[in-house]
Order: structure tokens, then sequence, then C-alpha cells
């Protein structure tokens, strides 16, 4: 019988990771190990899967920028391009888990399953969790159903859409979840179940980009003023993400700032800081007339990759926000 060929993709993080004695679990090295070593710890991959293993970088996700996106967006495109290989997989740090695996969802334009998956716990540890999640993730990886739900992650028994998960907690293996979408399925001894049919984003249609344009992100709170956002506009930002409080709500001292920045090339997003729930375009805002942006649901760090993506591929405002409607709608 034909086993099914992954292309599995490290990147380091804490699945790689290594610490002084096995009883320890948070106080440890990330990125340590190569992946092969990681797989090689899991002989149930290769009986079950044909594996092929690239490492285009080996890196703490505190580490990981959107440069390294680049090469990580090449190492799987040419993996979804071989015929041959059935799913791709990527191991990657917690930390940044979620914006690696929303890029790839927004720019990996591909029916293939890709996987992101990453351990709470340092593979040296007694209770390390990566080689389970690993194994999860190439299950998934492998299933014809994950086809058309665009970039996945797979974490402690979970799916999750990576446009929507999230790490909610610093250190317990049940980190991630995804809030207001919920999650997509769930493994099982290597058995997978999905909770709703498949569907996913639009893709930006993607150029490698010659280089990323700056785009910040503002936090409100009690007693904001404007500092941080002349700030980031003295520094040449392109765009800035108001992570607003309440229903992105700004305050009224530094309204009129917010509201004169698309006339100065700088586009403005709208969204929520630290609190779920779809923030709606708002009258008081003057967001159409002005040419503000809103984003619905979406976290601050995650709208900040639309706006990546949008500026470095030529879209202006109303086009990043069409773009933004239509994810929402798809998804």
């Amino acid at each position: 019988m034909t086993k099914p060929l992954l292309a599995l993709i490290g990147t380091g993080g804490t699945i790689a990771g290594a610490a002084s004695a096995a009883s320890v679990s948070t106080d440890y090295k990330p990125a340590s190990l190569s992946l092969a070593a990681v797989v090689d710890t899991v002989p149930e991959l290769r009986a079950r899967y044909d594996i092929e293993v690239t490492q285009p970088m080996q890196l703490a996700s505190y580490d990981v920028r959107p440069e390294h996106w680049l090469d990580l967006h090449a190492a799987v495109m040419q993996a979804v391009k071989n015929p041959a290989v059935a799913g791709i997989v990527v191991t990657h740090g917690t930390d940044t888990l979620e914006e690696t695996a929303t890029f790839l969802h927004l720019s990996v334009d591909s029916d293939k399953p890709i996987v992101v998956v990453g351990a709470m716990r340092p593979a040296t540890a007694y209770s390390a969790d990566g080689p389970a999640n690993l194994l999860d993730a190439c299950s998934v990886a492998a299933c014809p159903a994950a086809r058309g739900r665009g970039t996945l992650v797979v974490m402690n028994g979970r799916i999750h859409s990576g446009l929507w998960v999230g790490k909610r907690h610093v250190s317990s293996v049940e980190a991630f979840d995804s809030p207001l979408a919920g999650a997509v399925g769930e493994v099982a001894d290597q058995a997978v179940q999905w909770f709703r049919a498949a569907g996913r984003a639009p893709t930006v249609a993607w150029q490698t980009p010659k280089a990323w344009p700056r785009v910040d992100i503002a936090v409100a709170y009690a007693g904001v003023d404007e500092t941080a956002m002349r700030a980031f506009v003295a520094a040449g930002a392109r765009g800035i993400v108001h992570a607003g409080l309440g229903n992105a709500n700004t305050p009224t001292a530094y309204r009129t700032f917010i509201q004169s920045l698309p006339a100065q090339g700088v586009l403005v997003a709208r969204c929520a800081r630290f609190i779920t729930g779809s923030v709606t375009r708002a009258s008081v805002y003057a967001d159409a007339q002005h040419g503000i942006l809103t984003a619905g649901p979406l976290p601050p760090h995650k709208v900040r990759i639309v706006m990546l993506l949008g500026l470095a591929h030529g879209m202006d405002g109303p086009a990043i926000q069409a773009w933004i409607d239509q994810i929402l709608l798809a998804s």
C-alpha cells in the first residue's frame, strides 16, 4: 500500500526545544533540535507516511519577523507545487504561531492541507506534548477532507482555522482556541473528525514583496494620547492598527488626528484591543468619510497582517476594506 507523502517544514520553536532536565517544562532553550531529530522521536510517522523534511529556519518564534515569512512561503509553495505531496506540516513556536498561520492562510492559494503545529512544552520534558501534536498534525495533513480549508492549526487534539485561532494561556497545553469561530475539528488516535464543511477566506494574489511596508499597532488605554501614533507616522508607517476601547472606541481628544491620517497616506484600521466581538462601522468616527477601515472581529495582530499583505500588493484602503469584508463573509 502506498503511503501518503507529507512535506514537513521546520522553523524551530518549543516543539524543538530542550531544557536542563526532563522535569523542567517552562525554562528551556527553544529551537535546539532539528526537525529531523523531532521526527525521529515519533517512529510511527515514518511507518504511516513518506516524509520529506526541510528546515528553512531555526528560531524561537518570538524572533520570527515578516521577512522570515517570505522564506517559509517559498518552502510551502515548493511543497504545494509537488504533485506527489498530499499535505504540508509546518512546525513553529507558539508565541507567533497564530500570526504565521494567518499569513499562510491569506497568502497561499492552494487546496492542499497546510497544518501549523507547535508545542507548549520542550521536547526534553517528561510531559512533552510535541510528539502527539506532530502525529495529530500529520493525520490532519493526510486527511482528504482537510483539502480546501486553507491553513489549519492543530494543538492538543483540536483543529482550528489559521485565521481565527489564538494563544490564550502562557504555559498550559490547552493554550489555543478560537473564541468566536470555534474549533473546526478534532483528532483522536489519528482519527480526524470535522465539525463543519470545508471553506476558506480569499487569498491575496501573491507576488513576493520586495520589501514589507511598515504597519504598527497603537493600543488604546485610559488616558492614552496620540504620542505613539505620531511616533509611528514619523518612523514611516504606511498603516496603523488602532486597537481601540470597547467597540474600537477612540478617545475624543485625538479622534481628529486619527481621522486626518488617511489623507496623509497612512491607512488606519479600527479593531478592538483585547476583547472578542465584531467592531462595527460607526458614523461618530466617520469611517467611510475619512477612509478608516474597520476589521469586524479580527484582533489587532491579525488586522496588521491583512494590512501588510494588502499594502505590499498595491491595494488602497477601499480594496483592503473589501478584502476584509470578503474574508469575514467567507469565514
